[in-house]
């Protein structure tokens, strides 16, 4: 469900605020002036989609400039038919709640604790249709070491669930972390992916997230590559606050975080 036809640069509150529960001082202060026009709110906290919150988040982007693309929300997933029940009425609630944000974008993984797309597959079910309605995409994200992970749980996937508004958040980074080269993925389930995020890993087959030209994840040969089959949406930056894996939050840069920018903004079309 293709909703532009462009390509353009994001940036994800991540970036700015690592995975504190802030009010996103940081990035609403700095993105604008660093050069971004378009940001991914992550919202993995208890209070992240309340209509209060979101009302905090487009006053926000209103006084800064910067413009919601996406909503990147807690995964997919359960193991009993009660954490089903609720991981649905979560995601219609994104759904709407990425509706009120202004943006069309709804982006998740999945549980890393379970070995069963079962769950995941009829939760889709329940909301595809609602995400039609509404013109919302549903971004299913991969991540090492979850059961999203490469090419081969899509398929699956899709096997079930064929609604145009549920795909593929393609993350290079997570991906080789997973052990599976982005050409492979691209060549499989490359016609489902519906949003990109952009982040760096260092070692094939091991999750070593780092800043951006420090590792092996060859983002411009991704994006070319998604470009020639036709690619139309956002590639969203995500400097990952788990470099070094310390569990604690980096403290970023400016020059980290305009890198990306220098790097992939000539890939923009507008």
């Amino acid at each position: 469900m293709k909703t532009e036809n462009m390509l353009r640069l994001a940036v994800s509150s991540l970036t700015y605020e690592g995975f504190a529960n802030t009010k996103c001082e940081t990035l609403f202060r700095d993105a604008y002036r660093d050069g971004y026009r378009n940001v991914e709110f992550n919202s993995w906290y208890a209070d992240a989609l309340t209509p209060e919150r979101i009302r905090m988040l487009r006053t926000g982007c209103e006084n800064s400039g910067l413009r919601p693309i996406a909503l990147h929300v807690a995964a997919f997933g359960g193991r009993t038919q009660e954490q089903i029940a609720w991981n649905t009425a979560h995601k219609l609630r994104a759904i709407e709640a990425a509706v009120e944000l202004g943006c069309r974008r709804v982006v998740a993984s999945g549980t890393p604790d379970t070995d069963s797309l079962d769950a995941l597959i009829e939760e889709l079910e329940q909301i595809a249709p609602c995400a039609e309605q509404e013109g919302v995409l549903i971004c299913l994200e991969n991540h090492c070491q979850n059961i999203l992970a490469v090419s081969g749980d899509y398929e699956k996937i899709f096997q079930a669930v064929t609604s145009p508004a549920v795909g593929i958040c393609l993350d290079g980074g997570h991906l080789e972390a997973a052990g599976e080269r982005i050409d492979d993925f691209i060549d499989r389930v490359g016609y489902r992916i519906n949003h990109l995020h952009l982040k760096e890993n260092r070692v094939f087959g091991e999750k070593s997230f780092c800043r951006f030209g420090s590792g092996g994840t060859d983002q411009a040969h991704m994006i070319g590559r998604m470009k020639e089959i036709g690619y139309s949406g956002y590639m969203s930056v995500e400097l990952s606050p788990e470099i070094g894996e310390t569990g604690e939050s980096i403290a970023f840069t400016d020059e980290d975080r305009t890198k990306a920018i220098r790097l992939y903004g000539c890939y923009e079309e507008m």
